[in-house]
């Protein structure tokens, strides 16, 4: 039987962030399911500020390389260096 890899590496606290996380859900018509494959960056970013959310960054998945695969949440940083930077979740 082969051993197993032996994972060599340090772990540090880089610092100290309050993270929030949020479950999304949208309601897509095919227009505007076309808008957010076209832009998904811009119209989440709108959608997260009409929601009243400050966007300062914003990680996205591929849509067009994954079509079938969504985030099921997101991750908001709330506090600290990465404040109001967002990130997906798949749960």
């Amino acid at each position: 039987m082969p051993e197993e890899a032996e994972i060599r590496g340090t772990v540090s606290k880089a610092g100290e962030e309050k993270v929030e996380v949020y479950k999304m859900s949208l309601d897509l018509d095919e227009a505007s399911r076309e808008k957010l494959k076209a832009d998904p960056d811009g119209v989440m970013k709108r959608f997260l500020e009409s929601q009243g959310y400050t966007v300062n960054a914003l990680e996205m998945p591929d849509l067009l390389a994954h079509a079938d695969v969504w985030p099921s949440g997101w991750y908001h940083i709330s506090s600290g260096p990465q404040k109001s930077r967002w990130h997906p979740i798949y749960m």
